[in-house]
């Protein structure tokens, strides 16, 4: 069994990617199946991997250039054809699009959402862009199973991509095993002490493009900070080439920018710490392929407002107020809705750390593991 461990090494290990690839493994570890004997896929010219628990393993070395995503996505059909040939696997899990063009194993690819089919404009801009997801959308309908992380997801891998239903399997994700939150009021005292947060404050947590909704974001939080003169919106995300929507929105809508707190990225302790003092977590996104934050922040006793599209609803169940999307106007009276009545928000997070405890790793370990199991040759 080769599993794609790549993301464990390169700028994706704090992001969506790397925390599904550390997870999984992890599970994989504990649930230690005896009929798989695992390869990780390793970039050998990249710093190793943070210690973590793995299943034993042999490694495939292979090398990429210094901005790997991109070359994963342009070389990786050819590249990964003669590396995987070498490994002589019974099959392969790529874990976003990174799929050989020529193989004689079977082949499981995870698939997150297909935001780059929805948003081309943004998503498709550059030819090598392009080409590699047309190219990696080509070798997805070729895959033997496909697993998409919601319903969601599944769905638009079903329409857009045109795979047979029965080829799409749901394997939702969970938070992380090491995700833990503080009670509230020690989240409350760091956001003051680390961040001069001294009044109650909704969170942000990702990052900024266009499906992100950044302005949309700020708007609703403008209409709240109207109401509130002390509140405060903590945005929690990497200041990297992405942060000019986030800068473009700040100069550009009606926001009042000395009330938005930019803490750039933060380790996961201070993450949860942040979850725990929130009022709420607000969550614009336009789409979802399943919404990590939106679980991580039940997982912290803190409900959740925001869209429900995508895969959110799936997520939040009713331990938030979700509306419907792109409805600018009932996302910010929900916001404000849950500033306003404090038996409603308490109502809400009493049920929240029972729906994220929902999710799990372990879980969603053993469900993948039979999808192995079902395509292996």
């Amino acid at each position: 069994m080769a599993f794609d461990a790549r993301h464990l090494q390169t700028v994706a290990r704090v992001r969506g990617i790397g925390r599904y690839s550390r997870n999984l493994l992890a599970a994989f570890a504990r649930a230690a199946p005896r009929d798989i004997e695992w390869i990780l896929v390793r970039l050998r010219n990249f710093p190793a991997a943070d210690a973590g628990l793995l299943p034993p393993h042999a490694d495939l070395e292979t090398a990429r250039l210094r901005r790997p995503e991109l070359s994963m996505l342009a070389l990786d059909p050819v590249l990964l054809s003669f590396e995987l040939s070498r490994a002589r696997p019974t099959l392969y899990h790529a874990t976003q699009l990174s799929l050989p063009a020529r193989r004689s194993f079977a082949a499981v690819l995870t698939v997150h959402d297909l935001a780059p089919l929805i948003w081309p404009g943004e998503y498709l801009r550059l030819p090598y862009s392009r080409i590699g997801h047309t190219w990696q959308y080509a070798l997805a309908r070729r895959a033997d199973a496909i697993i998409a992380v919601s319903d969601a997801t599944r769905q638009d891998v079903i329409e857009r991509l045109g795979i047979p239903e029965e080829r799409v399997h749901v394997v939702p994700e969970a938070v992380d095993d090491a995700f833990a939150p503080p009670p509230r009021d020690e989240g409350r005292a760091l956001a003051r002490d680390r961040f001069g947060v001294a009044s109650r404050y909704v969170l942000y947590v990702g990052q900024f493009d266009a499906r992100k909704n950044v302005r949309g974001l700020l708007r609703a939080f403008a209409r709240a900070a109207d109401r509130d003169r002390e509140l405060r919106l903590v945005v929690v995300g990497d200041l990297g080439k992405l942060a000019h929507y986030l800068h473009d929105a700040l100069a550009h809508e009606r926001v009042p920018t000395d009330r938005v707190v930019l803490t750039g990225f933060v380790d996961d302790q201070t993450l949860a710490a942040l979850y725990a003092g929130a009022e709420a977590l607000l969550h614009a996104a336009l789409l979802e392929g399943f919404g990590l934050t939106a679980l991580e922040s039940l997982a912290a006793g803190t409900p959740v407002v925001g869209y429900a599209g995508g895969a959110v609803a799936e997520v939040v169940g009713d331990a938030g107020l979700l509306v419907r999307s792109g409805d600018e106007e009932a996302l910010a009276g929900a916001l404000c809705r849950i500033l306003d009545d404090h038996a409603l928000r308490a109502s809400l997070a009493s049920r929240a750390r029972s729906r994220a405890a929902a999710f799990s790793w372990d879980h969603a370990a053993q469900q993948t593991l039979a999808v192995y199991r079902s395509v292996a040759r």
